[in-house]
């Protein structure tokens, strides 16, 4: 089917191979419908591949110890990206390039750690002065 490989492609979710079949050899099979749409002449399709830094990632999660560092996530990490995401607006970034990008990113958790302080630390020490 087709002329096999065509190159391939490096995305953020890993490298792969990128496979391509003419649109004659689509035509010809029984499958076209459903992997061709309409629109497409030819199907391509990307295959994955794990790499090594992937593989003993996977396995280092596999491990009872890591499972139990995970479960820790929600405390931690989930709250504060969703208030920044919710309270600030920040679902994507407004600015480009890495550096723009980080003082972005360092402008709205320093804007929630404010409103942590602010909640956690200062607020009651100034209720506490107005009972006294």
């Amino acid at each position: 089917m087709g002329d096999g490989l065509r190159g391939s492609r490096r995305r953020s979710d890993g490298p792969g191979l990128l496979f391509r079949a003419r649109g004659s050899d689509c035509r010809a099979c029984a499958f076209q419908a459903q992997c061709c749409p309409e629109t497409k002449k030819e199907r391509s399709l990307v295959r994955r591949e794990q790499t090594p830094e992937l593989k003993a990632f996977q396995a280092k999660m596999e491990t009872a110890e890591a499972k139990e560092i995970y479960k820790q996530r929600a405390g931690v990490a989930e709250f504060p990206n969703a208030w920044i995401k919710d309270k600030i607006g920040l679902r994507q970034f407004r600015l480009r390039g890495l550096v723009k990008v980080t003082l972005e990113a360092l402008w709205a958790c320093l804007t929630y750690n404010i409103c942590q302080w602010i909640r956690l630390c200062w607020k009651p020490q100034r209720e506490e002065q107005a009972w006294a």
